[in-house]
């Protein structure tokens, strides 16, 4: 490579890092990889932390099975931290999911625009929930009374997966932005059921 094509490369903004060789990942991350029922290229790239496999994997497990919040309204959060964070990958993902889950086309063109208070959408509770996460999105926290007001149509339980679904998504967004992550979207919704 000579010094011209060098320089070239350094300065265009497109990244490509290759994905790991999990056959050289310490064994429990190997059999985790190994386990997983649909490996999406954001696990296959997550092997470059080792440290954090396991317990990202659990984590996205624990959000999707275990959560107290319904896939419905889980769904709603996902795409409107994809549409947020501008993530092409997450959005792609999950319309086979929300689909799965219950979002209707109407729902994910008003996320898409921006219309999270179109009535003819959404629910008042759905109104309120995305406002409640997209206040997180922007301010890092949903205000006093915002929160006295998601409390009038959720438990506290809810809320406070909501918080976690957002912030969790919000990572997952950056990590695929960051590394530019090939998009790999399934059509069938109810994949990661598993």
């Amino acid at each position: 490579m000579n010094n011209t094509t060098e320089i070239h490369d350094l300065i265009r903004s497109k990244i490509q890092i290759d994905y790991p060789n999990f056959e050289q990942a310490p064994s429990a991350v190997r059999e985790k990889f190994e386990a997983l029922p649909t490996k999406v290229n954001f696990f296959r790239m997550l092997g470059h932390s080792v440290g954090a496999f396991i317990p990202v994997v659990d984590l996205t497990n624990a959000v999707f099975r275990d959560l107290t919040i319904s896939d419905y309204h889980k769904e709603l959060i996902v795409l409107l931290v994809a549409t947020v964070e501008d993530c092409a990958y997450e959005w792609e993902q999950h319309v086979s999911i929300g689909q799965a889950a219950g979002v209707r086309p109407k729902q994910f063109i008003a996320i898409a625009e921006g219309h999270l208070d179109d009535s003819s959408s959404f629910e008042e509770d759905e109104r309120t929930l995305l406002l409640f996460a997209k206040s997180i999105l922007e301010r890092g926290k949903a205000s006093g009374v915002l929160f006295k007001h998601a409390l009038r149509h959720f438990p506290v339980e809810v809320l406070s997966d909501a918080v976690l679904v957002t912030g969790y998504y919000r990572m997952v967004s950056n990590y695929l932005r960051t590394f530019d992550i090939e998009i790999d979207a399934q059509s069938d919704g109810t994949w990661i059921k598993g």
